[in-house]
């Protein structure tokens, strides 16, 4: 029952505190309200108020007046109607002179630190100065009218002390508060972007492994028709669709690992990550989606190997997006890719006929434009999209930023894919999320 209504009293001090932007612990409080009750309880000692009945005792009901309003009814006072109580209390006590023979020191300026202290650090500069002010004119009034203070000069310097403390107290209080802002503010940033390149992750992969899926598909589709028109017999035109569909399924079922992985990896952490692709691996993408049925044709000239891992997985994916585009909006056309890697620069230009149609969003507004954007962006790369005469052109330049080493030559390029790329693997998947991500 006891620590359940500590409990309660510990909550309720630090509910109070957070609506008005002060994170200090519950003991903090708790320590400035029993200093003052101490100072309190000493200063009636000193002058005898305990042994017979005095009127002074009352002050003792002043000064915890406040504390029990707060935290027994859950109210929180003004600043000037919170410290009024004990500041009536000490100029009452400071108005009976105290018997020094006992002690050299009064305890009642001890109150007026304490609550010079609170008033400053919980609700500003300016209140804390205004109490302060008050509490010395308390113990001048002390000094002029009253039985007089012993030790003036030492009373003088604790009230400044108390001001002191308590500044302190609302400086590292304020840092604080701002340090915790300014960490939840960059920690909203990092998660958004996190979540906009796990989408953009996804997106590349869906979008690539459908439209590859699809391009699968059309050829078994074209593979039948064409035993109804009796352009092909029926056995190689079942063995034409067994083998697109084939690979249809394999390309879905890969696309279904790679999302379970990165899915499984950004809920549970998983510690396995897998190898990210680079610019080396559009030879191998393109080769895919040409052999799903999109004639494309690629050449890569430079050395690739001097692109930082970043700036490959970065052309990669556009290159990716753009492909998937082709085969989206433009299935029957033939797309030119082409890898330009030289001295301090890199170029990646994804061409293809539009064929009369011009239903591809061209104002940036798509998800896969607005990735191929970001993805630039992120590279410091100018990207170019949109169609150019009879053509759609993606062209990304990119400068100096992504380059690792001058390129010193540059290989001949590759021409038409099929036969020209060793050791081909297939599309590489998404990483899984690192710990802690957000999602």
């Amino acid at each position: 029952m006891t620590w359940g209504l500590l409990r309660a009293v510990r909550d309720r001090i630090e509910a109070n505190c957070q609506p008005r932007g002060i994170l200090y612990p519950w003991w903090v409080p708790v320590a400035s309200f029993g200093g003052q009750l101490a100072c309190v309880v000493l200063a009636l000692a000193l002058r005898d108020a305990f042994w017979t009945p005095d009127p002074l005792l009352l002050t003792i009901p002043l000064v915890l007046m406040a504390p029990v309003v707060q935290l027994g009814f859950g109210y929180w006072l003004p600043w000037w109607l919170d410290c009024l109580p004990a500041l009536v209390a000490a100029g009452w006590m400071l108005s009976v002179a105290p018997d020094l023979d006992r002690t050299p020191i009064d305890a009642v300026p001890g109150l007026l630190a304490f609550v010079t202290a609170e008033i400053t650090a919980r609700d500003g500069l300016r209140p804390g100065i205004a109490v302060w002010g008050i509490s010395y004119a308390i113990l001048g009034a002390a000094v002029v009218f009253g039985p007089g203070i012993v030790g003036f000069p030492v009373h003088a310097i604790l009230l400044e002390v108390g001001f002191v403390v308590g500044a302190m107290l609302l400086w590292q209080m304020r840092a604080l508060v701002a340090e915790r802002e300014a960490r939840n503010a960059t920690w909203q940033q990092a998660t958004t972007a996190e979540r906009e390149r796990i989408a953009r992750e996804i997106h590349d992969l869906v979008a690539h492994s459908l439209s590859v899926t699809l391009l699968h598909i059309t050829g078994a589709r074209h593979a039948l028709r064409d035993v109804a028109t009796g352009a092909a017999t029926a056995d190689d035109a079942v063995g034409e669709a067994d083998a697109a569909l084939s690979d249809a399924e394999q390309v879905g079922r890969r696309a279904m690992a790679d999302i379970r992985r990165t899915v499984s990896g950004m809920t549970d952490g998983a510690a396995n990550r897998q190898a990210l692709p680079g610019a080396a691996d559009i030879a191998a993408l393109v080769r895919e989606v040409d052999q799903a049925g999109l004639h494309v044709e690629y050449d890569e000239r430079g050395d690739l190997t001097q692109l930082a891992d970043a700036t490959g997985l970065g052309l990669y994916r556009i290159a990716q997006e753009s492909l998937a585009n082709v085969a989206k909006h433009a299935p029957g056309s033939t797309a030119h890719v082409s890898l330009t890697v030289g001295r301090g620069s890199a170029r990646l230009v994804v061409r293809n006929e539009l064929n009369g149609s011009r239903a591809r969003r061209a104002d940036g507004l798509g998800s896969g434009l607005a990735g191929m954007h970001a993805r630039a962006a992120q590279l410091g790369a100018a990207l170019t999209a949109g169609p150019e005469g009879d053509d759609w052109l993606v062209d990304v330049r990119l400068g100096q930023r992504g380059i690792e080493l001058p390129c010193g030559h540059t290989v001949p390029g590759l021409g038409r894919l099929a036969g020209t790329v060793p050791n081909a693997t297939t599309a590489p998947t998404l990483p899984t999320a690192p710990t802690g991500a957000t999602s």
